[in-house]
């Protein structure tokens, strides 16, 4: 595991201060963060690297349904800054493909230092910025995710 941020090894994979307000949206991240620290047990056991690899696997998948509803969640909202917004989440897809490419393989540590930071981070900061545009949409959000 080199280049793994100590602190990284001790981190609580869920904080209330990170709750955005909406129930599907908070237990979206509550899972991606999950399987975050599922990851990071692995690392942590020595894992094979099909185990670890599932386990990206799991974690961008479900991001991306994740994203999907978010975004369609804050089209419905009228968020003004869902351009940006999506140009995130593109910035994550973009980082966890070229991850997972054979001809970049990338330290354990970096990888797990950058899932934590990334998604803590987006949570924290940019979900965060969204919340007053939920305000009073409830309806409007509901329809958008009973979509397929």
């Amino acid at each position: 595991m080199i280049g793994m941020k100590p602190e990284k090894l001790r981190w609580e994979f869920w904080s209330d201060d990170l709750a955005v307000g909406h129930v599907a949206i908070d237990d979206d991240h509550k899972r991606i963060l999950q399987f975050i620290a599922r990851l990071r047990n692995a690392f942590q056991m020595g894992e094979d690297e099909q185990v670890v690899a599932d386990g990206i696997k799991v974690i961008a998948d479900y991001s991306d349904s994740h994203f999907v509803r978010e975004e369609r969640m804050l089209e419905a909202a009228g968020y003004a800054h869902l351009q940006q917004h999506r140009a995130r989440h593109e910035s994550f897809r973009d980082y966890v493909a070229y991850a997972n490419s054979a001809q970049h393989p990338i330290d354990q540590g970096e990888l797990l230092s950058y899932l934590v930071d990334w998604w803590v981070g987006h949570i924290a900061a940019e979900d965060k910025m969204y919340r007053s545009a939920l305000v009073g949409k409830d309806a409007l959000i509901a329809a958008a995710f009973a979509e397929p």
